[in-house]
This record gives structure tokens, sequence and C-alpha cells, in this order.
């Protein structure tokens, strides 16, 4: 048997491993032989009997692009060369290192069509042991996920993966209900790809098996295959040989819409339209883009370009591409982009939280670190007890400061996982809000704080300390975020099932880009008028999560010049 330990079929369904399988044995003794190869760039089929002849027409090369993107036709091609161009399309939507095509014949398991690195290694498999994973998956209806620890180095089919820092993933291929056979990648544990993105491709996959004996016109294909490479997620464009702009997919149209970048572009154009450039604004020359690259042969993986929108955002990509072959010639070019502004934006937050906690913890530890050493550089020599004790009274401070900082941080960890604590008690909204706004009177005297409060409000159920601590947060952000003198007003008013507090500003504002960000941990405005802004961005972060675990809600307005108002409301007491 081949896997060390269970096999694990996705979403806990699908064959469980039989009793005598490896889960059950001693395991075995890695092979000395099988080492790990890095990886060797663009995936080599194995099979070259494609069919597109010299001389076709624009149409029937976005046919070709089509089809080593999405699936094979069996309309126009044999049956190992329609394997061969699903094995490649396999590797670029899974980002696999090996892709193999697995049919049932006469009882077995026989691997058809094998590309990548491991290629040589798959063709021409067989698999006869009804109890072997690759069977199991082809009779099957669910995947089935390997991870390189499962893998015996003695099994026939799979051994050679034993050890690599790759796992194996089997997907049925079936049709009509019935079993074709299996299709199995060879990917990184780290990067799993999406099942059900591939369930689809290899329910496509069975079907053009299934038919690939019946010739079809092109035409009759068409449209099935532009609605199946619109639906893709990804930014989607192909390439002729000289390099022009001949196919992309609607992901792609929507990314590039606000440039004008349109079919039959050359690469210098859509480079000039679109504003395109390397990593960190850096100049993209156009022989050094990946679409470039892959016509010249290579197979470029995440590469880091970025793409100004028109409402001043840079769009963060990670672009792969990979040259299309016909009869060993490069006739195209096709390039994938993934978005990954979010994944920046959450790495630049993480850098600026990083900055601020440690200038956060730094000032209350120099300060208490200097008291110290001075209290103890004049124990010795007659220290006065009105300097031992502004000493102590500073270091006490600065210990509570820090304190503060390390609480916010453990509840900040307790609201991200959902375990935030609550001491819920009836509670009088109207008392909480009046004494946070005469708080701030006194400790802000150069700003006006109106109150108003449609009495009587009903009674809540709330942590009082937990809500005194939104009031205050909401409070201190509208000081924070808007100039000395202007007015801060603290409304609340209530219905039969809430009760809705509001903290209007007349501050700053907030970008409308942004504003989907101010809740997130971390996260601090960077529109703050010139202004220098002190905190680690937990604030609103911690005040929504607190609203939310009393089974209410948070939300802000704004504009930006004008002020912004954030709103929270709390269920009435008798309504939970």
């Amino acid at each position: 048997m081949m896997h060390k330990g269970d096999v694990q079929y996705a979403a806990g369904r699908g064959p469980e491993p039989r009793h005598g399988d490896a889960a059950h044995r001693q395991e075995p003794a890695p092979h000395p032989h099988l080492q790990c190869r890095p990886h060797e760039g663009v995936p080599v089929e194995r099979r070259t009997d494609d069919q597109r002849q010299p001389g076709q027409t624009r149409e029937e090369l976005q046919f070709l692009a089509a089809r080593k993107i999405l699936h094979a036709s069996a309309a126009a091609l044999p049956l190992e060369a329609m394997l061969t161009t699903i094995a490649n399309i396999l590797i670029i939507a899974a980002n696999a290192s090996t892709a193999w095509l697995m049919l049932l014949d006469q009882g077995c398991l026989r691997t058809r069509a094998a590309c990548g690195e491991c290629g040589d290694h798959m063709a021409g498999s067989v698999c006869r042991d009804p109890g072997h994973p690759c069977y199991l998956s082809a009779v099957g209806t669910q995947p089935c996920v390997l991870l390189p620890h499962q893998i015996d180095p003695d099994d026939p089919v799979l051994g050679h993966f034993a050890g690599r820092e790759c796992a194996v993933v089997l997907l049925p291929l079936r049709t009509d209900g019935s079993p074709v056979g299996a299709v199995g990648l060879a990917v990184s544990p780290e990067h799993m790809p999406d099942l059900s993105r591939l369930e689809s491709l290899a329910t496509q996959a069975a079907e053009a098996v299934q038919g690939a004996g019946r010739k079809m016109p092109i035409s009759a294909w068409q449209q099935t295959l532009d609605t199946a490479f619109g639906q893709i997620a990804e930014p989607v464009l192909v390439f002729d040989r000289e390099g022009r702009l001949v196919l992309w997919n609607a992901a792609a149209e929507e990314m590039l819409s606000h440039c004008q970048v349109a079919p039959g572009d050359s690469i210098a154009t859509l480079l000039a339209k679109s504003g395109l450039t390397a990593g960190q604004g850096r100049p993209l020359r156009p022989e050094d883009c990946a679409s470039a690259r892959a016509l010249r042969g290579e197979r470029v993986d995440n590469l880091e370009e970025e793409l100004p929108t028109g409402d001043g955002i840079v769009r963060h990509l990670l672009v792969s591409a990979a040259p299309l072959r016909s009869d060993g010639q490069i006739e195209g070019a096709v390039v994938v982009g993934r978005d990954v502004t979010h994944i920046r934006e959450l790495e630049r937050m993480r850098a600026e939280f990083l900055s601020a906690v440690s200038h956060q913890l730094r000032t209350p530890l120099t300060s208490v670190l200097g008291f110290a050493e001075l209290l103890e550089r004049k124990a010795g020599a007659g220290l006065s007890g009105e300097e031992l004790k502004r000493g102590l009274r500073t270091i006490a401070e600065q210990a509570r400061r820090i304190n503060a900082l390390v609480t916010d941080l453990i509840d900040g960890s307790q609201a991200e996982a959902g375990h935030l604590q609550l001491d819920l008690q009836p509670t009088d909204l109207t008392e909480l809000i009046e004494d946070a706004v005469s708080l701030f009177r006194s400790r802000e005297p150069g700003y006006v704080f109106s109150l108003d409060v449609r009495r009587p409000l009903p009674s809540v159920r709330a942590d009082r300390g937990r809500i005194e601590r939104v009031l205050r947060n909401l409070l201190s952000n509208a000081v924070k975020f808007s100039p000395p003198g202007t007015e801060i007003v603290l409304r609340a008013i209530a219905d039969p099932a809430w009760v809705t507090v509001s903290v209007l500003d007349h501050g700053f504002g907030i970008a409308r880009e942004d504003i989907p960000a101010v809740f997130m941990p971390f996260y601090r405005t960077r529109q703050v008028g010139g202004r220098g802004i002190k905190g680690i961005g937990l604030g609103l972060f911690m005040a929504r999560a607190i609203v939310e675990a009393h089974g209410g809600s948070m939300w802000v307005q704004s504009q930006v010049g004008e002020g912004s108002t954030f709103y929270f409301r709390l269920p009435v007491a008798h309504v939970c």
C-alpha cells in the first residue's frame, strides 16, 4: 500500500482507507534515493501531437488559448493530445508542479497523459489495486489529498512523490454519474488550490474525454468555452506570437476598464495605457513584463506588478505567465494575475503596528528605567521625601501605561478569537453617556462637547466597564481627528428594540476607500490632517467587538473635510 497515514478526503467524505492499508501497518523507511528537486520552470509536455496547423485564423488561435486555459475540446483533438492539453491546463490552474490523467481501462487505471516535473515518472503507470487511493478516487465522488508523509516510497504509482515537499491531490473524473478515471496533481501543501474550482475543471475534463471521438466544428464549442473562460475569478489575458492582446476574460476586462485597453493592443501599448509598473512603483519595460518573457519561452511565476486605478488606489498583482506551444513552436502566451492588494495592506498594517507598539512601550519604559536609576544613585545620598515620591509616582504612571497597552493586546486577541468575556448587568446608558461627556469636558477644554439624549432611555443588559470603554474610544477619536475649538456631539435615541448612540465630529473625515478598513485590528488611518496620531490601531476594532458581543452593531458615516459620525446600538433589556 502506498500511504503512511489515513487518506484525507475533502469535506470528510469519500471512501475511507481499507482495513489493512498502510494506516494499519508499520511505516516504511524513507527511500534513500528520493530527493526533493527544486521547481524546474515550464512544465514539459510529454506529448506533442497538438492539432494546430500553421496559418490558422485569429479565432482558431483564440480557441487554442481557451483550450490551454480551461479544458480541451474533444471535437478538435484526438484523445491523447486532448489529455496532454488538460494536464497543462491543470498545472496552470492549480500552480502544480506535475499533473496527470488516469483513465479506467478493463479493470485497471492507466496514466494516459502526464506533464511537469515528474511527468516522466508518471507516464505509463498502471494501478490495478482497487484499494489504492488513485483507484478509490476514480470510482468515488470526492477529492482526496495525500500529504507528503502519507506517501510510501515503495508505492508503484506515487512512490516518487514520497519525501518531496508536495502534496498529491486526486480528483475523480465522472460524467453522467459514471466514473471515467482520475486526475492527479502535485502541489505545495502551503498553497493548496481551491478544490471546488479543481472539481469543476475535472468535470469539464471528464465531459471532454467522453466526447473525444465526436468531431464537431470549433464554432459549436465557442460559446461554451467563452462562458467557462469568463467565469474565472482571476484576470486572464492571452497574447499572440507578435505580442498582441487577442483574448481576455471578464475579470481582466474589469481590471483594465478604466484605461481603455482593448484586444489588438501590443504589450507596449497596454503598459502605456494602464500605467502598469514593477513592484514598489519601479518602471516596467515592455520586454521585462510577464507576457513578453513568456513569449520568449519562459515560465514566469508570481512577478510583482502594480496597477494604478482611476480612483487613486494602486492594485498589487502577482502575475504568472506561460508560453502557448504548438508543434514545438511558441504561438502565444497566457498571463494570469492574482490581486494581492488586501494582503499588501495587511503587511503594511502589521509593520505600522509593530512600529507603534515598539514606540508605545519604549516611551514609558524609558521613564521607568530613568527614574529607577535616579533613585538608585541617590539612595545613599540622602534622597528627599519629595524626590522619592515624584520618582515613584512616575514609575507607577508609566507602569500603568504599559499595563493598559498589554491589556489592549490581550483583549484584542480575545476579541479576534471571539472569546471576549462580558459581565452583563442591567445598565442605565444615560448615566454612562453623561459621565463620559463630563470626563472629556474636563480633560479636553479646547473642544465643545454637546449632549443630546432623548430621555428616558430604556435599560440595556451590558458590561458597564466595556461600554464605558466604547464611549471613551469614540470621544477620544473625535478629539484626535478634529481641529481644536470644534463641536463634538454625543446623541442617544431609543425605539422599542434598540438604543442607538452616535458620536458626531466636524473633523477631517475618512476617505471612502478607507471606511471598510477602519474597524480592522491595527488599522490606523493615513488621513489625519497632518497631525501625529498615537495608538496601535486597536480602539475601533475593540469597540465594535464589544458592541457585537452584546448583540449590537457599529457603523460609520463620513465625508472627507466634513467630519464623521460613528454609531452603535444595543438591544433593549427586555428584548434579549
